[in-house]
Order: C-alpha cells, then structure tokens, then sequence
C-alpha cells in the first residue's frame, strides 16, 4: 500500500471482509482476525482506509479502542488520518466519527425504508423474483400472462373447492408448468403464490397492506381472503402425501366413540399373500368399528350420488360463491382503512395523542378483522357448486380425491355402527348417513 510505503511501515497481514458491513451485524472473520494479532500482539499499527469501514457500532469501537490502548497500537486511515488511541483527544476523535457513521448508515436506511413505503403506498413494484402470474414491461409496468394467471385462478378455486395444496402440486409438475423460475413446484412455492396479496391487485410492505398495485389482479379481494383463510387455518390437515388415497379416512366416525375411523391394511389370504383395506378405529379396547374400505366406499357414494341428483336438492348448488353483501364488506374494508389513514395523519399532525391514536387503531383493527373474516367466509366456495346443472356420476368420476373428500365433509355425515358379531358380510343398515345443513 501506498500509504504504508510512505510511512515506512511493513505489513504484516491483511484482513479483509468482502461483502460484509460493518453495521450489519454479522460475523465478520477478518476483523475477529486482526483483533487476535493486536490481542498477540502481532502488529503495532493497523492501517485502514476509513474508520467507518473499520466499525459502526459503539460497542465494536470501545472494544478496539480498550484493546489498542493496552497493546499501544496506532490506527492510520487513508482518509481521516491517524487516530491516536492512547490519548483522550485521538479517542473523542474516533468516537465522534464512529457516531457520524453510524449517524449515516442510520439516515440512509430510514430514507430508503420510506422510498419503500411510498412506492408500495403507490403501487410500484419493489423488485425481487419475478412474479408468476405477470408480464414485467421495460417501465417497470406488468400485464398479465395469460397462461400463468389462469394457473392461478385454477388453483384458487380447486383450493376453495376443497383440493389439498399436494394435488395442486402434483398437478402442475405432472404438466410440466414451473415456477416463475424454472423451477419445480413444491408446497413452500404453491402456499406462496396462492397468499401473496398481489394476485388480488393489493400492494404489501413487510407483510402489511399498504396500498393498490398499478397491476392488473388476477384475483378478486374476496377471493384471495378466501384462499388466505384456508390455507392458514390451524384445523387444516398437514400431510407430506401429495394426494389422499381413501374416502371416507378421518371422515366417517366410530359409532361406539365417535373418533374418525382410520385406513388399515390387513390380510385378505395369508397362504397367497394378498391384504385388503379397511376402515378401522384407533381408539383400543373392544365394542369400536372396523369396515372394509370398498364396501363403505361404494355404499356412501352411491348415496352421495343420488343425493346429488335429486330435482329439490339443486338450490344448494346455485354456484354462488360469493354473498350479496360480499362488495358491501369489501367496501367497509377500504373505507376502515382509509380511517387509519386518516388517524395517522392526525397523529403526525399533532392533533391526537399517541394514546389516541392506539385507542382509535384498536376499535378500526377488531372491525378490520371482522370484515375480512366475513369477507373470506363469503368468498368461500362451495365444493357443490361443480355439480350445479351437470350429471353428479360424470362430475363425480372426473374429481381428484380429494375433491371427492371435500364434496362428502360438506354434504353428509357418515357414522358406522357397531356389528356386535364377527363376519364380513357387509351391512348397510349399520352405516348412519346423515344430510349436513348444507342442503
């Protein structure tokens, strides 16, 4: 170094922390490094080209300035100069350009977190991965790509429709339809794409809503809640499996104890090796079910099916998914929102108090919240509607599993009833199939 060589000095070691600030917070090995050879005692100065790109942090620079007071290490910078730790003034020196550092690194991060806050309040995209949905244009602009949105419509209704986020995946591999960046599609990127509020046209900011995008939606408002709702509620079932493989598992229930009957394989001939499924509880003890996962399987559907084809059952698949109020709460939403707004500007204006404005928050939050659990509820299809004005078997023949899962939790309760003897002889007189309210 030119500086070194001006000063007579040799150096001895170099650190270096590429790509790593001094005021982020993370480790960095090069300066642990030259920390130890002052700690060793390994050098008597240290040469570097500004003090901020030595520390931001006050606790950082006391540390070196203790440790470089008691070894009597000079520090040179190539911009600031040499700084004298061992005396009170070359101390207040560096303290005081270490603060106007951190000072800085501070102001800057401020303005660029409110450079954030208006573009997402203006509805400008904030950049990062590209979105599966969109087209980005050269002014930073989007339309939507056709074939893309209509995935995610797609998705969206078979999620409304009672579809697991597995099949969804399984589906669009299986069709060779990738994610935004070529990759394929796993739970993580399916659970993603379906919650982000910018399928609905609404711009976010750290996980808040902040404002509208300038994009068009692919979604409506209500819809995406809807989504959002079910793929966040706690009750939903968490399976590794892409698809489910029985009907009725956790649906029909023991009519002894009332738990969710289990699928269980068991020998069907032991000299050939053969096995057959049933449907069996898990509760032990004696009295409790066990079924054969056909027979109860054909039985129920067939009744599912002619259920479903009764002339007076049509109004409960009118295929109306969405509320007559669903615009009326829709439009409360914006209005509450705006609301905070306002409070807000109150607040900064000096017109309301901190205690106010929390007050004010609280009472417009637990209406919010309100709203958009109705708003989700309204949106929330229902898994009949595909039946609506078709042929139920031709319908029911085309449906994933677990769209046929979702189509008997909504239409009917199946309990199975205790034999009270051994036999295989299947019994439908022992199965209680009971209407939900939905019809």
């Amino acid at each position: 170094m030119a500086l070194a060589k001006s000063l007579g000095w040799t150096i001895v070691a170099e650190h270096t922390d590429n790509d790593v600030s001094a005021y982020s917070g993370k480790p960095r090995p090069g300066y642990r490094a030259l920390l130890a050879d002052i700690e060793a005692k390994h050098v008597d100065a240290v040469l570097i080209w500004h003090t901020d790109r030595l520390h931001r942090s006050p606790r950082e620079l006391e540390e070196y300035v203790d440790l470089c007071e008691r070894h009597k290490v000079t520090t040179q910078t190539v911009k600031a100069g040499e700084l004298d730790l061992a005396t009170p003034a070359g101390r207040a020196v560096a303290r005081t350009l270490g603060a106007w550092a951190r000072f800085e690194v501070e102001h800057k991060s401020e303005r660029t977190k409110r450079a954030q806050l208006q573009a997402a309040q203006a509805g400008k995209w904030l950049g990062g991965a590209p979105p599966f949905g969109w087209n980005l244009q050269t002014d930073g602009s989007a339309t939507l790509n056709r074939r893309e949105a209509g995935v995610i419509r797609g998705a969206c209704a078979s999620v409304l429709a009672g579809a697991s986020l597995g099949s969804l995946v399984a589906d669009l591999n299986h069709r060779g339809i990738t994610t935004s960046t070529g990759k394929p599609w796993n739970y993580t990127s399916m659970r993603q794409v379906l919650t982000r509020p910018r399928n609905a046209g609404l711009s976010a900011l750290n996980g808040e809503i902040v404002g509208k995008l300038t994009w068009p939606a692919i979604v409506s408002e209500e819809t995406w809640r809807a989504v959002c709702a079910i793929l966040t509620d706690p009750s939903r079932r968490r399976s590794t499996s892409n698809r489910a493989r029985w009907l009725l598992a956790g649906i029909a229930t023991c009519g002894t104890c009332g738990a969710p009957l289990k699928s269980a394989t068991v020998a069907r001939n032991r000299a050939k090796g053969t096995t057959r499924t049933i449907y069996r509880c898990p509760t032990p003890g004696t009295g409790h079910v066990a079924r054969s996962s056909d027979d109860l399987d054909k039985h129920v559907t067939g009744v599912l099916l002619a259920l479903l084809g009764r002339a007076d059952f049509s109004p409960a698949m009118s295929g109306q998914s969405v509320s007559s109020d669903g615009e009326g709460l829709r439009v409360e939403a914006v209005s509450i929102r705006a609301s905070m707004g306002e409070a807000a500007d109150l607040f900064a204006a000096g017109s309301i108090t901190g205690a106010q404005l929390a007050k004010i928050t609280a009472r417009l939050q637990e209406r919010l919240d309100d709203v958009e659990a109705a708003m989700g509820r309204a949106e929330r299809g229902s898994a009949l509607a595909q039946f609506a004005g078709r042929d139920p078997e031709r319908v029911w023949k085309g449906l994933t599993m677990d769209r046929r899962r979702a189509v008997v939790r909504e239409l009917m309760s199946v309990t199975v009833l205790p034999s009270g003897r051994a036999g295989r002889v299947y019994n439908p007189d022992l199965v209680r199939i009971e209407p939900r309210s939905a019809q």
